[in-house]
């Protein structure tokens, strides 16, 4: 196979693949920031930057009249290579990440493989503001606030929990903040459950 040597051609072949690699990293920060090994992801970009670059060469075609494939119409090429797929990831991540299509399809009875790898990528990626009540592995109970100053580690390897206001609870089940600002850092793998408590009628934090 000879090797990739003219400006076009590399051009070319970055074309079927920077598009797609756009979408993935963008699309990803409304998921779990997570993005595969980028060998393990080749044949996803390139099949990404086809559809993508196929509707916009439409598009163009539809708006300016010209015939001329997409990568010599220069005056389109970094606006579509760019800022168009950083937009094009950006909506479909806000999709997946929103389920709009998932709902949509279930109404006709067709269901999507969900987005989120797991319940808690899904649960924490919404960053409910909640009262939660976590038990260890070792048995011993954790109350606490969980608001947008606490945080829930994403990484499969390292989920680890920090939760920016700790409450006690006693005997009768009553919640009592007693240490405005005590706050708890539990390291990963050290949660068994985490149960989400409705916030009490007229409290409003």
């Amino acid at each position: 196979m000879d090797p990739v040597k003219s400006p076009e051609q590399i051009s070319l072949v970055l074309g079927y693949l920077v598009p797609g690699l756009i979408i993935i990293y963008v699309r990803a920060q409304f998921l779990t920031g997570r993005v595969a090994p980028h060998k393990d992801l080749l044949l996803t970009y390139f099949t990404l930057s086809i559809i993508y670059l196929t509707l916009i060469d439409a598009g163009l075609v539809i708006l300016s009249g010209s015939n001329a494939p997409l990568h010599e119409q220069t005056r389109y090429w970094l606006p579509i290579l760019l800022f168009g797929a950083i937009i094009f990831g950006g909506l479909i991540g806000l999709n997946a990440a929103t389920g709009t299509t998932r709902r949509w399809l279930r109404r006709i009875k067709v269901y999507l493989p969900h987005a989120f790898d797991s319940a808690w990528d899904w649960k924490f990626s919404r960053f409910p503001e909640s009262l939660i009540m976590l038990t260890l592995k070792d048995g011993s109970r954790v109350a606490g606030w969980c608001d947008g100053n606490s945080f829930m580690g994403s990484d499969p390897k390292d989920r680890d929990i920090y939760i920016s206001q700790v409450y006690e609870v006693d005997a009768a089940g009553t919640w009592h903040l007693k240490t405005v600002g005590k706050s708890i850092y539990i390291a990963a793998n050290e949660v068994r459950t985490i149960e989400f408590v409705p916030m009490p009628k007229g409290d409003d934090r």
